[in-house]
This record gives C-alpha cells, structure tokens and sequence, in this order.
C-alpha cells in the first residue's frame, strides 16, 4: 500500500527545505538529518541524544523541490520503503506533498505522517 499526503505551508519553499536540511531547525524538532545531500549518499535521522533512529540512502534530490530516499529496515540490509517529498511553489506559500511505498503497516505509518507533515509546517511558518 501507498500513502500520500499533502500539506499547505505557509512558507517559501525555501524555508520549507530548511526544515529538511539546516540542522540547526531540524533540531528544534529533536535531532537532525545526516547526509551530505547528493544522490547515492547515505540519509539518516539522529535524535539529540546522537542515536541514528533511521538509515537510508538518496535518490534523488532537487534544492527547494524534490528529495527521494530508501528507508533501510533496522538490519540495514533490506529497503523498507521509499519515502518522496515533493515542493510546489504556492504563490508563496508551499504544496508539500509526501510519499511513501510500500507501507507494510499502513494505520500506524499514516498516523505518523500526519504528525510529521504538521510538525514541519509549524517549524517553517516559524522562521
């Protein structure tokens, strides 16, 4: 199963891409991505407390538009899902809209994305 959703952000997509890629505001969300941010780089989230939580690596990548990744299962191993964030400018403001594939428990993730999405809203209206 697929889940897709979308979120209007009241931010530039620019303030939108921080959100993603400036750890110093990913940390006011907990931790921060790890990556060098090219295709085929290694893609993480590390809380606060420096434990990597997630593993995977780039597949695409546009600045203020398009960023593709695997999600690794714990073992590293094998792809879990591939999680899309697509940018569309708004005038202004900003369509973000997130993918993931395949979902292998669908309820829980999507509950989470919701989460997720808003959290990102509320930290790009707020810089």
């Amino acid at each position: 199963m697929q889940i897709e959703k979308t979120i209007l952000i009241n931010a530039t997509p620019d303030k939108v891409w921080q959100v993603f890629t400036n750890p110093e505001v990913t940390r006011r969300m907990g931790g921060e991505y790890v990556s060098d941010w090219k295709v085929g780089s290694s893609f993480g989230w590390k809380g606060t407390d420096g434990k990597m939580y997630t593993q995977g690596v780039i597949l695409q990548i546009e600045k203020n538009k398009l960023l593709q990744h695997h999600l690794f299962n714990p073992d590293g191993h094998s792809i879990l899902s591939t999680i899309t964030y697509e940018l569309q400018n708004n005038n202004g403001s900003t369509l973000l809209l997130a993918k993931e594939d395949p979902v292998e428990s669908y309820e829980d993730a999507s509950a989470g994305w919701d989460a997720a999405l808003q959290a990102v809203k509320d930290l790009a209206e707020n810089l």
